[in-house]
């Protein structure tokens, strides 16, 4: 299998963001998190204080329990996802604009270490896919990195077999939201979504 090494998607912070992708009508829902994280999975990290669940909006790992096959070779694409957020994260704070949350009101957001963009990176080297369940906010320009880590191969598309988490009965694997899914995709030229804003260096995390 193909992984891009050492990718970094960088996100100007002039880019635009459709602004009704960027609120939510719950009044609650914070506008920034930013701290030490803990991965739960490939798509989803939990902020150690205060304790707040986020998944990384317009992005999909493979489920934990997948099993991909390359060459022959069978390798776990969700617990490769799991660990590469991981190695991006540790000793990092994660900076994260929240958009809204899904349908078991978890915290959807753009997450960001310094100015690398989470999931646009994952996605570029193959490690997840441009996704969003029904409701949730699309990132038009994940589709389109999308189709170059898959017209390279790189990770998740050396396997033209492997099944999208989507597809998935719920007995096969651990669903990260409920609804059925959608995969449309989008015109292509979009921008990224902008880093978050750091925030003061006296301001406390979380």
């Amino acid at each position: 299998m193909k992984f891009l090494s050492g990718t970094a998607i960088v996100i100007t912070l002039g880019a635009l963001w459709p602004a009704s992708a960027q609120t939510s009508a719950d009044n609650t829902l914070p506008k920034q998190i930013y701290g030490r994280v803990q991965v739960l999975d490939g798509s989803t990290i939990e902020f150690i204080k205060p304790s707040k669940i986020v998944r990384l909006a317009g992005y999909l790992a493979p489920r934990l329990d997948q099993v991909a096959t390359t060459d022959s070779v069978e390798w776990p694409p969700g617990q490769v996802a799991r660990a590469w957020l991981i190695l991006r994260t540790l000793q990092h704070d994660v900076n994260c604009a929240s958009v809204t949350t899904d349908a078991n009101g978890t915290i959807l957001a753009h997450c960001f270490v310094e100015e690398t963009n989470l999931a646009a990176t994952a996605i570029a080297e193959g490690i997840g896919y441009a996704f969003n369940f029904p409701g949730e906010p699309q990132v038009p320009a994940y589709f389109d990195i999308e189709r170059r880590a898959r017209g390279l191969g790189f990770g998740i598309w050396s396997d033209p077999k492997l099944t999208p988490p989507w597809n998935l009965k719920p007995d096969q694997a651990e669903a990260p939201a409920a609804g059925s899914a959608s995969k449309e995709t989008p015109e292509p030229g979009f921008p990224l979504p902008p880093p978050a804003p750091m925030p003061p260096d006296n301001s406390p995390r979380g």
